[in-house]
C-alpha cells in the first residue's frame, strides 16, 4: 500500500510540473550539440568531425583556436571543438568555454566556404 501510494505521489508530482519545474533541472539531449544537465550545471560536449577521401582536401594544415582544434593532412580532415561547462541558470550563470549559440552561423558559414571553392575549381577548369 506505501509503494503504490508513493509511486502515485511520484508519478503526480511529475506530470504536474510546469517549465520551471522538476523537469527542467534534469535532462539530456543530442542537438544542436550533445548536453546532460544537472541542477546548475549543464555539460555540452561536441562530437569531433572527421573528414576521409578527396573532399578533405590535399593540404597539409593545423589550427587551434578558442572553439576548437583541427588537423589537415592530404585526404584525411578532422577536428574537435572545447567542451563548455554552464554553472548556474537563467541570467545568474556562468560559461565556461564556447556557448555554441551560433550554430546556424557555422552553417552558413560552411555554405560560403563551399560556394567560394565551388567558383574557385569553376574558374581553374577554364
Amino acid at each position: 500500500m506505501k509503494k503504490t501510494l508513493l509511486t502515485l505521489a511520484v508519478f503526480g508530482l511529475l506530470s504536474t510540473t510546469t517549465q520551471a519545474g522538476l523537469l527542467d533541472h534534469f535532462g539530456a539531449g543530442l542537438k544542436p550539440v550533445p548536453y546532460l544537465k544537472i541542477p546548475l550545471i549543464k555539460l555540452a560536449v561536441p562530437v569531433p568531425s572527421v573528414t576521409v577521401g578527396p573532399r578533405a582536401g590535399t593540404e597539409v594544415d593545423a589550427n587551434v583556436s578558442g572553439s576548437g582544434a583541427r588537423v589537415a593532412l592530404p585526404w584525411i580532415n578532422g577536428g574537435v571543438r572545447w567542451p563548455s561547462l554552464t554553472l548556474g541558470s537563467g541570467k545568474a550563470s556562468v560559461t565556461i568555454g564556447s556557448k555554441r549559440a551560433s550554430v546556424a552561423g557555422d552553417v552558413a558559414a560552411a555554405k560560403k566556404r563551399s560556394a567560394a571553392a565551388r567558383k574557385k575549381r569553376a574558374a581553374a577548369k577554364k
